[in-house]
């Protein structure tokens, strides 16, 4: 059982830190500190069997400026000073922890009339309560009566049952001329009463003690003195529960490192790599079992897929040839999973190259001018063209002839989103995917988005009522890695893997070819046909450096121009022209880009003093 010095101790702190914290928690108190004061006010406590406490308070307040209203503050949360194991638990009580004190069923009204308006609020603390409408004034003598049940205040010492109560707390700011404190108990073995500033021993003017009731008074208190009554009770005179104590937030307890906690931690992140693990091999390409990279099974033959194993580039040998007439676009999409402007930039390029279009250069004019490039439509789009080709022909030359590229930052921002998304409607429909791979990353990023959001929340509810706040960080970590974990969770099939084989291929015969082995390619523009295919791989300045080395060696077909479908504004050489397609490719994606975003829019009678016990507090006119 604690001793009487440590309960008083105990207090005493709480009276100290609720004086400090008084003044930032009523930042009106200081403005109104003087105005009015209060003639006479009365605390009655009837102390139940079950050892609550049932409060009332009557304040007669004179306001001698225009007012909205009385505050009043009431500490309802006491730091213990002092370690001890409480004889009902194994649990060691230590200064992390503060001793609650329950303040509810709050009520006030005002006989004379004044706004009664209530407004409650918990500052740290201390209870914080507000009587008054600030849109309504009050001066002259006014009358306010608060009543509210207390739960916790009574303790239990070996010899006796104990309520300290600060009937008038010491941090009021105005004067009160007349105090009185009444309590009525099933039975009353001593009372005391202090009166004076924080820590003061003197007795009050008046004391009655009798079998079941105390009526104490004090004349001129208030401006920091109080009134604290002490009342002792025969041990079972009421029920006194146990009290209770809540250890109070911090960072080092919320984020306690023990056995418990840490193994906690590392069981969830096994999980969580349990989880990423999981969809790893949910989001890893299939391939077709037993074939070599980049084959299919013939038909009627053995199509069973299986998941392609880590280490597996997926590469199949070098293609000399784009695999069955791939379009540039398609190779694109299909490498990165993702249909972006480079893909549609390479795709431009390609109809010109098939005698769709022409790309003319339009030259920087002067100081205020920049290049340009003009697009011409040759022909229409035929049946040839694939879907998303179409849909990005048709947007070209939607009702003209011509289009400057620069005029394409006002108009393609719509057609760009249906370009890409019939480009990855191709790439279902050749069953290279069983889904888009954008819907597919979209719906898991959702997924991922929300396991964070709830492992955030989950950790949070952790680190504010619990001392397991690192089992949350380990949650949210687990999250963040299951987020990463589902962007790549498109998964490509045997067949589409068979395509990405020989893809791979072919971009690496564009990366590493030299001069020496285009020599063969005699007859054909290969120069041409292949650089809508450069440009998606980024390989379009090293395609036109290797056509310069051979044009200086006088290979085969190495000086012929581009042919009909690019007109610059210099003779043609293929160091130039490479670094004009650059350009014009660079241009073109960053119209798109610009397009595209523009189009988001947007107690202790014996070892007592005044203030310290329970409830007390202070309070003011606002």
């Amino acid at each position: 059982m604690r001793s009487r010095w440590a309960r008083s101790a105990v207090s005493t702190l709480a009276a100290v830190v609720s004086l400090l914290a008084f003044p930032a928690l009523t930042p009106a108190a200081s403005a109104s500190a003087g105005d009015g004061f209060i003639s006479r006010y009365g605390v009655t406590i009837d102390i139940n069997d079950d050892g609550s406490l049932d409060v009332a308070e009557r304040i007669d307040y004179t306001f001698t400026d225009d007012s909205h209203g009385i505050y009043r503050i009431i500490p309802n949360r006491y730091p213990v000073t002092e370690s001890f194991t409480p004889d009902s638990s194994e649990t060691t009580i230590d200064q992390t922890y503060d001793r609650v004190v329950a303040i509810e069923d709050i009520e006030v009204t005002s006989p004379s009339g004044a706004s009664s308006d209530l407004e409650v609020s918990q500052e740290g603390g201390v209870l914080s309560i507000r009587v008054g409408n600030p849109d309504d004034t009050v001066r002259g003598p006014q009358t306010y009566l608060l009543t509210y049940r207390v739960e916790g205040a009574l303790t239990a010492f070996d010899d006796h049952d104990e309520l300290y109560w600060d009937a008038i707390g010491t941090e009021w700011t105005v004067q009160i001329r007349q105090a009185t404190v009444r309590v009525d108990a099933p039975a009353v073995q001593d009372a005391t009463c202090f009166t004076g500033y924080l820590g003061s021993r003197q007795k009050c003017d008046d004391l009655l003690v009798r079998s079941t009731l105390v009526e104490a008074g004090q004349r001129s208190v208030g401006g920091g003195a109080g009134v604290s009554i002490v009342v002792a009770l025969p041990t079972g005179a009421v029920d006194v529960p146990p009290p209770v104590y809540e250890q109070r937030w911090s960072l080092q307890r919320a984020f306690a490192v023990t056995p418990v906690t840490v193994g906690l931690a590392v069981g969830l992140l096994i999980v969580g790599a349990l989880a990423v693990y999981w969809l790893w091999r949910r989001g890893r390409d299939r391939r077709y079992v037993g074939q070599i990279p980049g084959l299919a099974p013939v038909t009627g033959g053995d199509a069973t897929e299986e998941i392609r194993p880590f280490g597996d580039s997926g590469e199949g040998p070098v293609e000399w040839s784009p695999p069955d007439d791939l379009r540039p676009g398609l190779m694109g999409t299909l490498i990165d999973e993702q249909a972006n402007v480079l893909d549609v930039t390479a795709t431009i390029v390609d109809l010109a190259v098939r005698g769709y279009l022409r790309i003319s250069e339009i030259p920087d004019e002067g100081l205020f001018s920049s290049r340009d490039w003009q697009l011409v439509q040759l022909k229409g789009g035929d049946t040839e063209l694939l879907d998303y080709e179409q849909k990005l022909f048709a947007a070209l030359f939607a009702g003209r002839n011509t289009v400057l590229l620069s005029e394409l930052k006002r108009t393609f921002a719509g057609d760009l989103a249906k370009v890409e998304d019939s480009l990855y409607d191709e790439l279902v429909y050749r069953k290279w995917y069983r889904r888009r791979p954008d819907s597919t990353r979209s719906a898991w990023g959702v997924v991922g988005l929300t396991v964070i959001a709830a492992t955030i929340g989950v950790t949070y509810l952790l680190a504010r009522y619990t001392s397991f706040g690192i089992a949350g960080l380990a949650l949210v970590v687990g999250a963040v890695a299951v987020w990463f974990a589902a962007r790549s969770m498109p998964a490509r099939t045997g067949q589409g893997s068979a395509v990405l084989a020989r893809t791979l291929g072919f971009r690496r015969y564009l990366a590493t070819a030299e001069a020496g082995q285009i020599r063969f390619e005699e007859g054909s523009d290969v120069f041409s046909r292949y650089l809508p295919y450069a440009i998606v791989f980024g390989e379009a300045e090293r395609w036109a450096k290797v056509f310069a080395t051979l044009a200086v060696a006088g290979g085969v077909g190495a000086s012929m121009p581009a042919v009909g479908w690019y007109v610059g504004v210099h003779p043609f050489s293929y160091g130039d022209f490479g670094s004009s397609v650059t350009a014009f490719s660079v241009n073109t994606s960053g119209s798109i880009s610009a397009a595209a975003a523009s189009s988001h829019s947007g107690f202790s009678g014996g070892g007592g003093f005044s203030g310290g016990g329970f409830g007390g507090g202070g309070g003011g006119g606002w």
